[in-house]
């Protein structure tokens, strides 16, 4: 029997306790992110809110372009090892890497911090230079992402995924009784989060440094093969998904960034299950040529489910957690919890490419992303703002699930073919 054909939630297969753990540890980050959001639009004024999320926003998209197909690439090298020796050995190789690009990545943001309010208007520069050595965290969160996606060690990155906002919350709620707590404090106590959190993970995921030069080559190798190819199709999906935040900020006002960042939040859970259930199966995805149909149906069925409970009465949730001075943002819940829909259906699809080696494929179906995304934030942010940037992400993870479907459907063409 096949590491997929195991999977049955309700026997609670490896499979199924590893994704029901990683979704779990997902949703009790958000809890505690719930509770400090609420904290931080009780708190603090809506324009520090909206300032607070456009500095995570940069620390966040800066993290992104710092990897450069090396992650992507040890992950893949990772996934198809069966040595486990060998397996901490590339985790280490990874780390050293991660090292290395986290300092380029705090010496550019360290550059970035003296010309960011000019461009935008706004008011970060002073959180990013308190926050530099400890944004060193920041590319770590998607290597340490892709390290245990690679080695199938769920139960470690649920971890990794619950502790920085646990951390986060129990500093935010020190600082708040002894009234240190503002704008300045919280986004440090951000940072420190994760900085924490991040040397605690690699500690425990056991890294060895044996044979650097060597597996060095290897990914290296597979970055040239594969791993770049992912990388460039990322970033230019991400500038396109990410510019949404950065248009608001210029085109409209801060208050229409802390109505948009609350309701990406707030819907963010629909789309966190199948990315829960897809890292779960990304290590057999290497070794089947096709998705089974029963990830197909659970994932719809979640889908499904999620967004009915969320149409019904997402509105009246969030007038109860976060005020009625966030009542304005009720519109922005239909678009993107449509979006969020289509985001989980994609995602086995974009795992399975994955984790099959198809660069090619998924740098075309990145940039078909960019330049959809980035067309209809031009079109729409001007004129409509937050609501704006909710119907531009609709309509491009639309075409964007439909495009995956197609490249799905050729590559399981190829490999029936080849058989």
């Amino acid at each position: 029997m096949d590491y997929l054909s195991k999977l049955n939630l309700f026997n609670l297969t490896r499979t199924a306790k590893q994704t029901i753990a990683l979704y779990f540890s997902q949703i009790g980050a958000m809890f505690f992110g719930v509770l400090f959001t609420i904290v931080n639009t009780r708190l603090l004024t809506k324009s520090e809110f909206g300032t607070l999320n456009f500095y995570i926003q940069i620390l966040t998209f800066a993290a992104l372009i710092f990897e450069f197909g090396f992650f992507a690439a040890g992950s893949r090298l990772i996934a198809i090892e069966k040595d486990y020796k060998k397996e901490r050995e590339l985790i280490g190789t990874l780390y050293i890497l991660g090292t290395i690009i986290s300092l380029a990545y705090i010496f550019v943001l360290l550059v970035i911090s003296f010309f960011v309010d000019d461009l935008f208007k706004s008011n970060v520069k002073f959180l990013i230079l308190i926050g530099l050595i400890p944004s060193l965290a920041f590319p770590f969160q998607f290597l340490i992402q892709l390290v245990f996606q690679g080695s199938n060690e769920v139960l470690k990155l649920s971890l990794y995924t619950l502790l920085p906002r646990l951390l986060y919350f129990v500093f935010v709620g020190i600082a708040y009784l002894m009234s240190y707590f503002n704008l300045n404090t919280t986004s440090l106590l951000y940072v420190l989060s994760f900085f924490i959190s991040t040397i605690v993970t690699i500690i425990i995921s056991r890294p060895s440094l044996r044979n650097f030069k060597i597996h060095l080559n290897e990914i290296i190798k597979e970055t040239k093969e594969y791993g770049f190819k992912v990388y460039i199709g990322r970033v230019t999906g991400m500038i396109g998904y990410q510019s949404n935040v950065l248009l608001i900020q210029y085109f409209a006002r801060e208050i229409e960034v802390a109505n948009y960042s609350l309701i990406n939040f707030f819907t963010t859970p629909i789309s966190v299950f199948s990315r829960s259930l897809c890292t779960s199966l990304f290590k057999g995805f290497a070794n089947l040529d096709r998705i089974p149909s029963r990830v197909f149906k659970i994932n719809f069925l979640w889908l499904i489910a999620s967004s009915l409970i969320y149409l019904l009465i997402g509105g009246f949730v969030l007038e109860m957690f976060f005020s009625k001075k966030y009542s304005e943002a009720i519109p922005l819940i239909l678009p993107m919890v449509i979006a969020n829909f289509f985001m989980g259906a994609f995602q086995p699809y974009n795992f399975f490419l994955s984790a099959k080696g198809k660069g090619d494929y998924l740098l075309r179906i990145a940039l078909i992303l960019t330049i959809s995304t980035l067309f209809f934030n031009f079109l729409l942010i001007p004129f409509y703002g937050g609501l704006g940037a909710a119907y531009a992400n609709l309509i491009s993870l639309l075409g964007n699930y439909f495009i995956h479907l197609l490249y799905y459907k050729k590559t399981k063409r190829r490999i029936n073919a080849n058989e």
